[in-house]
């Protein structure tokens, strides 16, 4: 939970000194068995639909139907049940969790530990590739039929394959009723594409879109040009997005090695909310049952080498987009619950937000945004992975005034090694608030626990976080913060740059 606190517009991922990961509840998988099932019988618990049926408009029954009035015959009564989170673990080692908060609407995330940083000269941009594939051709669905079995059941604007640096996505919302429909189609993505060339050459044209619509965001553009200065040529370093050299390598032999490599059930985690833990199950069994599933593979760990450093671009963007960072701790370890509370002490701001959560009383806020007319927005951020983190601050200025915004960021991060008590008790109380309030969005409760699942293999609710965060005394964050500053700076800036100042003159900054 503590990882994917965001306080920066693109940037953002989760521990303490008395109570790290490793001293959460232990997950309790059940086991799922795959069964051999009459086809028939499986067929009749298929929710009524029709592959093909595509029906014509017909007048809508409930025009001019207010509010107060039902639209139900027989209203059902009201199941209150309150949430829990239920864990289960297929035969072949896939790990598959739910909570069920009795919404209308299910989301299902299918999360697979492969990304960026497990490509190589030979294959740079696959995972990439991978995302572009997604939901095309597989040995049961044509491409076609795919798309018309999504839009049919409304979700075809509501599905979505990400590829980041540690995992690929597969993300539909749909109504919990279709659940039996979608899960199949996920896991066909995963277990048997067919990856047909005709397909494949269609996609590379979406490379070009993709890295246009990359450069015309200053905010994504920023978050990769950070994560390159700080992991130079390396593992977390390395692009999540496919380049025009990627082109020649972008063909099926090359997507299909990587998911044979990479795409093993161990390294799987199904994820549903809203949704019931036996029929996620049940399903996500009987669209394994029948097929042989990719054989785990031992994979080379490459250690992220964090190297620091200073990379700027200039950009389309009027505006100067600056980012400072500073080497994090990873996911799960010890001081990561008193960096997230670094993070809240540091807050943000920009120059007309001030809604709940907003920061208006943090450092950012007081002593970079308000003191500047110039400075347009302002936040710290703070992403782990498994074995690094980058912590730092991203701001955004009118361009002849990013060398004054620089300066200030820096002083500010220089401040953090002296922390008051009443600082903190604020920040807890505010990092606590926005847990709980992440907690009650269903996207992003569905990303947290497929997050903690896959890199950990455990999952700790707001409340097992807000202990460890209520157990965080001054002393853990001034050491935490002493840490994260003397590591190496890592800079990045997009846009209008000419007044960034000089990487040696920064580093001062921070340490003046």
């Amino acid at each position: 939970m503590l990882s994917t606190l965001k306080l920066g517009k693109s940037l953002g991922r989760r521990a303490a000194q008395l109570r790290p990961f490793s001293a959460l509840p232990a997950v309790t998988f059940n086991e799922v068995k795959f069964v051999k099932e009459d086809v028939e019988k499986v067929m009749m618990e298929l929710p009524d639909y029709n592959f093909y049926e595509m029906k014509e408009s017909v007048p809508n029954p409930y025009q001019g139907t207010t509010l107060d009035r039902s639209i139900l015959l027989d209203p059902p009564a009201p199941q209150l049940v309150a949430p829990k989170a239920e864990f289960s673990k297929l035969e072949n080692g896939m790990k598959v969790a739910s909570i069920d908060k009795q919404g209308l609407t299910a989301r299902i995330g299918l999360y697979v530990q492969a990304g960026s940083r497990y490509e190589s000269s030979a294959n740079f941009g696959v995972s990439h590739m991978v995302s572009l594939m997604s939901f095309h051709s597989t040995a049961h669905l044509s491409n076609l039929r795919s798309v018309k079995t999504l839009e049919q059941l409304g979700a075809h604007d509501r599905t979505s394959c990400k590829a980041g640096r540690e995992e690929i996505s597969y993300q539909v919302e749909v109504q919990r009723e279709y659940l039996p429909l979608v899960v199949p189609i996920m896991v066909g993505n995963v277990l048997f594409p067919r990856l047909l060339p005709w397909e494949v050459k269609s996609a590379q044209g979406e490379v070009k879109v993709a890295r246009d619509a990359l450069a015309g965001n200053p905010d994504d553009m920023i978050n990769e040009l950070l994560h390159k200065a700080a992991y130079c040529n390396n593992t977390l370093g390395l692009s999540t997005m496919a380049s025009e050299r990627s082109m020649p390598y972008f063909a099926p032999d090359t997507i299909r090695s990587f998911l044979l490599d990479h795409f093993a059930p161990e390294r799987m985690v199904l994820v549903g909310v809203n949704v019931a833990h036996s029929e996620l199950s049940k399903w996500a069994m009987r669209s394994f049952a029948d097929y042989n599933a990719i054989p785990m593979k031992k994979r080379e760990a490459t250690k992220a080498l964090y190297t620091g450093g200073d990379l700027r671009l200039e950009g389309s963007s009027p505006y100067c987009h600056l980012a400072l960072g500073f080497e994090s701790v990873p996911f799960g370890q010890q001081e990561l619950a008193p960096v997230a509370l670094l993070q809240t002490i540091l807050g943000g701001g920009n120059a007309v937000q001030t809604g709940i959560g907003a920061g208006v009383t943090s450092r950012l806020s007081t002593q970079v945004v308000k003191q500047s007319p110039y400075v347009e927005s302002c936040s710290a951020f703070n992403t782990s992975y498994t074995d690094s983190g980058l912590f730092g601050v991203y701001g955004v200025s009118q361009p002849e005034k990013a060398g004054d915004m620089a300066k200030a960021i820096g002083k500010t991060l220089g401040s953090l090694t002296s922390v008051s008590k009443d600082e903190l008790s604020k920040a807890k109380a505010m990092l606590k608030g926005k847990m709980y309030r992440q907690a009650d969005n269903d996207v992003e409760l569905m990303q947290d626990m497929g997050q903690q699942l896959l890199l950990t293999g455990k999952y700790g609710s707001p409340a097992d976080f807000a202990k460890i965060i209520d157990g965080v005394s001054e002393s853990d964050v001034t050491a935490a913060a002493k840490k994260i500053l003397s590591s190496k700076l890592s800079l990045a800036a997009y846009g209008d740059t000419h007044a960034v100042p000089h990487y040696a003159a920064m580093e001062a900054a921070v340490k003046a």
